[in-house]
């Protein structure tokens, strides 16, 4: 039996594009109560599967004002659609509304937020870098002057800071350099989904980075996003992950690297959802991928099956290093799901053994 530290988290998406705006307050509120510990926004323009697509700050400051304990949060915000100062001044904003509750997640960016509107996102680690630099300058509410590649300050200041002594930042990463970049400087880690075993040698990457520059581990939440279904039959459960392959295992060389020999033709084996774009091509492409991952690696890079298969799987992720589940919650019955964490697998979380 593993030993499990307390602080383990779970955290759930709020199921944008598919519901209604002006139920995901009651949705948020309601997943509180079940004892999740974050709730989180996708911060997109456009998305696919296609659906209705709020601006993300103004939902989670809604999710502010009905919440009073979970931690609320971008999974992810790009740096290419806001100044540094603007994002600032929002973030802090809603920090007071939430009595010091935000969490941001940022990320490179993906083509379907940017591409379609004319948005420019070259070099996009190195402006998320400066992003970065320039949102914690100004958090501390001192004059500050920069002088970078993107962005330049002249004897700027906000006059809000926000309520967390240090706001804290979660990177969006996968990349070999985003992921050392993660060690370096983020306050938490939020991959794509990944299997046990590819979380635990991407951790080693982020360990890298921590170590170079000076950090503890420790310092850093790690996190990973995860597709999540529950039912009495695994097969049930698993029927339920089949429609959302493309973006479970978003990227073709996963298949490769987590064993699964899939011959793939040479347009669909360079596809990466964060290249995708909702037009008919991309999708259509992105359908073809879909059919031909094995439901084997989705269910290996998802949190799937019986009550008892589900707690298994989260505490294969817990020895890979997994600290904060953030949850997309698949069904079949998304109620019934939500109950079953509350009621069953977040409190077998809490104990010690």
């Amino acid at each position: 039996m593993v030993t499990l530290k307390k602080d383990v988290k779970f955290g759930n998406l709020l199921p944008i594009p598919t519901t209604p705006v002006d139920k995901l307050t009651k949705i948020a509120r309601v997943n509180e109560e079940a004892g999740f510990n974050s709730i989180w926004a996708p911060d997109h323009l456009l998305f696919v599967p296609p659906g209705t697509v709020p601006e993300a700050w103004t939902i989670l400051t809604a999710v502010a004002m009905v919440t009073t304990k979970a931690m609320i949060g971008t999974c992810v915000t790009d740096p290419h659609r806001y100044h540094p100062a603007v994002l600032a001044q929002r973030i802090a904003t809603v920090d007071h509304v939430s009595a010091g509750r935000v969490i941001l997640g940022l990320g490179a960016g993906e083509a379907m937020n940017l591409e379609p509107f004319g948005i420019r996102w070259n070099s996009p680690v190195s402006k998320l870098i400066e992003t970065v630099t320039i949102m914690r300058k100004l958090w501390t509410g001192e004059i500050s002057s920069y002088e970078g590649k993107f962005w330049n300050l002249r004897e700027a200041f906000l006059q809000i800071k926000p309520v967390q002594s240090r706001l804290p930042i979660y990177f969006g990463a996968n990349s070999p350099r985003m992921l050392r970049l993660t060690g370096e400087m983020a306050d938490g880690w939020l991959p794509t989904p990944l299997s046990p075993e590819l979380y635990k040698n991407r951790l080693k990457i982020v360990e890298e980075g921590a170590k170079m520059a000076g950090r503890s581990i420790d310092e850093i939440d790690m996190g990973v996003y995860l597709y999540t279904s529950i039912a009495d039959r695994a097969e049930d459960a698993y029927k339920q992950l089949e429609t959302m392959k493309p973006m479970i295992v978003p990227y073709p060389p996963l298949l490769k690297e987590s064993g699964y020999d899939v011959d793939l033709p040479k347009e669909i084996s360079s596809l990466s959802y964060p290249e995708l774009l909702p037009t008919g091509e991309w999708i259509e492409k992105f359908l073809r991928y879909g059919e031909l991952i094995p439901t084997e690696a989705a269910v290996d890079f998802s949190i799937a099956g019986t009550v008892e298969q589900c707690i298994d799987k989260i505490e294969k992720f817990i020895k890979a290093g997994a600290r904060h589940f953030v949850l997309v919650n698949m069904g079949p019955n998304p109620r019934q799901v939500m109950e079953i964490y509350g009621r069953e697998i977040i409190p077998h979380f809490r104990k010690e053994f």
